[in-house]
């Protein structure tokens, strides 16, 4: 449940951060906080100092999820779509890759290095936005800049989120998205196993085949989401993915097996959607950052019970379809998600 509530954490600091600290610079602490904590995972001696080192990480890791539809909106505003599909493929990647290369690290030269690695992925980021960071402080020095910015941060603070049915879209739209998908990948192998008699490593790339799937899906959905005149259509074709996938784990699990793990991973591509629809539903930087902070942080807190509660029920229940019908349920939220995104009203315009 750690990496789920630094996220929620992660999404409420990032837009606090921007009042004190410029856009950039709040990105090149999210990378010095991953950097740090990541060395000092490594170099842990016990269990709490493997816990904040874990805690440190995950922060910076939150912080610079928030951040970076924000960056998209302010250096990519003709880009949108491509830059949005780019992160959302890179992001699904990086999910993917580290269960598989961790392990087999740990193996070779041992856990401590498996650890810092990521620390060194991280510390490969920043040279560049410390560049970023220099350059636009020598442009920033005119005072009708700073100015300009300062009204900008201004009016976006003024915007009251908890009133905008668009905020309230994406986060429901998240929140849930998010909720099956850290359920499923923390229960798919065994439901697999219990219901359809798959081996461990049958249900192993089963599981594998659920968390590549947001990879083509982030190709697709962000310039799909902002060219239609109603995106909430992709809302419901996610529900009706979602729907699909645990009826059919439910009532036929072991016939066609790989389709149903597959249509319910369809439902998680609404993760893209909510990044392209950040900055398409928003005109400034500032408020794209608010609503991310809002959506990220709210809707990680949402995901979190996800997994124990499929858990609960399993355990009360003996099986999985009351586990798999609760997750139906979930579903409802995706659709009233879509109820509310309704019309194409720009958050700014509040």
């Amino acid at each position: 449940m750690l990496p789920p509530l630094m996220l929620a954490t992660g999404g409420l600091l990032g837009p606090v951060l921007m009042r004190w600290l410029s856009l950039e610079l709040s990105l090149v602490l999210s990378i010095l906080l991953m950097i740090c904590g990541h060395i000092l995972r490594s170099v842990s001696g016990n269990f709490f100092e493997l816990l904040v080192g874990s805690v440190i990480a995950m922060l910076g890791m939150g912080i610079g999820n928030v951040l970076l539809p924000a960056i998209i909106k302010s250096y990519f505003p003709d880009r949108i779509a491509l830059m949005t599909s780019l992160y959302a493929m890179l992001f699904s990647l990086g999910t993917a890759i580290p269960g598989s290369v961790a392990p087999l690290l740990a193996e070779v030269a041992g856990w401590r290095i498996a650890l810092v690695l990521w620390g060194v992925l991280a510390f490969v980021a920043l040279p560049p936005w410390l560049i970023v960071v220099l350059q636009n402080h020598r442009m920033a020095k005119t005072q009708n800049e700073r100015t300009k910015h300062e009204a900008s941060a201004a009016i976006s603070s003024a915007i009251n989120l908890w009133r905008s049915k668009i905020a309230w879209s994406l986060l429901l739209m998240y929140g849930m998205a998010m909720l099956n998908g850290y359920a499923m990948l923390a229960w798919l192998p065994e439901i697999l196993h219990d219901t359809a008699g798959t081996s461990p490593v049958q249900a192993g790339l089963l599981l594998s085949l659920y968390a590549l799937t947001g990879g083509p899906m982030a190709l697709i959905a962000p310039s799909v989401a902002i060219r239609l005149q109603r995106p909430e259509i992709l809302i419901y074709v996610a529900a009706g993915a979602f729907t699909v996938g645990y009826l059919g784990l439910v009532f036929i699990p072991a016939t066609f097996t790989p389709l149903w793990v597959l249509t319910a991973a369809m439902g998680t591509g609404l993760f893209p959607v909510m990044l392209a629809l950040i900055n398409s539903r928003t005109r400034r930087p500032e408020t794209a950052a608010k609503l991310s902070g809002f959506v990220h942080g709210l809707g990680a807190l949402l995901s979190i019970p996800g997994p124990l509660i499929m858990g609960v029920l399993r355990t009360w229940t003996g099986g999985w379809t009351v586990p798999l019908l609760f997750l139906l349920t979930t579903v409802l939220g995706v659709v009233l998600s879509g109820v509310l995104l309704k019309g194409r009203h720009i958050i700014d315009d509040d």
